[in-house]
């Protein structure tokens, strides 16, 4: 038994087709029948049964995958922390991001520690959504996040680092483009789209705007500024969203919001189990050291 046959069994398994499987694995589809039969030659059982031009486990077999399974991962895991460890020590710090604080914050915030430091990692940016960020934060992807709380999450070090100003955007020709303040309450009877509640900041936004309004009329379809601004002006419609630089390029008004001012607050995460670099734990120091600056320079992006 050997591990190539391990992974191999796992994918025929998932994918319940010789075919398919064989593709996923980039081998040929009797490589992977003589490995099969290999394993259960060795096992002394039959670990799939045939049905139609499909395959599915036997009792012996689902045994076994729990098995496979189970020590696959753990390996995987070993896997990840070794290339994590690897890549520390020729000084990578891989930074992961929500798409604003790539944009602006963290290529200013990453020149200046540069600047003022001894020290000089080569950062790595990776741009996601807050919950694929503390995934890989988990599986040893990225030593460092900037993102939004995530409870399934709820073990790293979460420090708060800013906030985000949530307003109201319409088109220059909507009624509403005469006010430059407005409520939830006031908002009732509007046709209203925010973020996907898919991700943290839509459902925020959303638990926010209810807490104030419980019956606002509120779509939650899309990921990202550029998106929602698009569709206030294509549809002439109120857009609930984070005040960011992605804003600048659109002839909209905006409406500062009353909403309560952490509706939007992004922090800094990290797994504190992990054996961080010296280079690591210098700039999470320098970023603990200058919460204030950071939440100047996002309050003075432009729109």
């Amino acid at each position: 038994m050997n591990l190539n046959q391990l992974y191999y069994f796992r994918e025929l398994a998932e994918q319940k087709q010789y075919t398919t499987a064989a593709e996923n694995l980039y081998i040929s589809q009797p490589t992977l029948s003589i490995s099969i039969k290999q394993l259960e030659k060795e096992l002394h059982c039959k670990l799939f049964k045939h049905n139609g031009r499909y395959v599915q486990l036997t009792d012996y077999g689902r045994i076994f995958y729990d098995t496979v399974t189970k020590s696959l991962a753990t390996l995987d895991h070993g896997k990840k922390k070794i290339e994590q460890k690897i890549s520390q020590d020729k000084g990578n710090i891989h930074i992961a991001g929500i798409p604003t604080a790539i944009g602006i914050l963290l290529p200013n915030l990453t020149k200046q520690y540069q600047q003022e430091s001894n020290i000089a990692p080569h950062f790595i940016y990776h741009d996601n959504p807050s919950y694929q960020i503390c995934e890989g934060i988990k599986n040893g992807w990225y030593d460092i996040g900037i993102c939004s709380y995530v409870p399934e999450f709820s073990d790293f070090t979460y420090v708060p680092l800013y906030t985000e100003e949530i307003i109201a955007i319409v088109s220059q020709e909507n009624e509403l483009a005469k006010i430059t303040e407005i409520s939830p309450e006031e908002l009732q009877g509007e046709s209203i789209i925010t973020y996907s509640k898919k991700i943290q900041i839509g459902k925020d936004i959303t638990n926010a705007l209810l807490a104030s309004a419980s019956d606002l009329h509120i779509t939650n379809r899309l990921h990202d500024e550029l998106a929602i601004a698009g569709q206030v002006l294509t549809n002439d419609i109120v857009g609930v969203v984070a005040k960011t630089i992605y804003l600048s390029g659109f002839n909209i008004h905006t409406i500062k919001l009353d909403l309560p001012k952490n509706t939007r607050q992004v922090y800094l995460v990290y797994d504190s189990n992990q054996n961080f670099s010296p280079e690591i734990i210098d700039f999470l120091d320098f970023i603990k050291s200058h919460k204030k600056e950071i939440q100047e320079m996002v309050d003075n992006i432009p729109v």
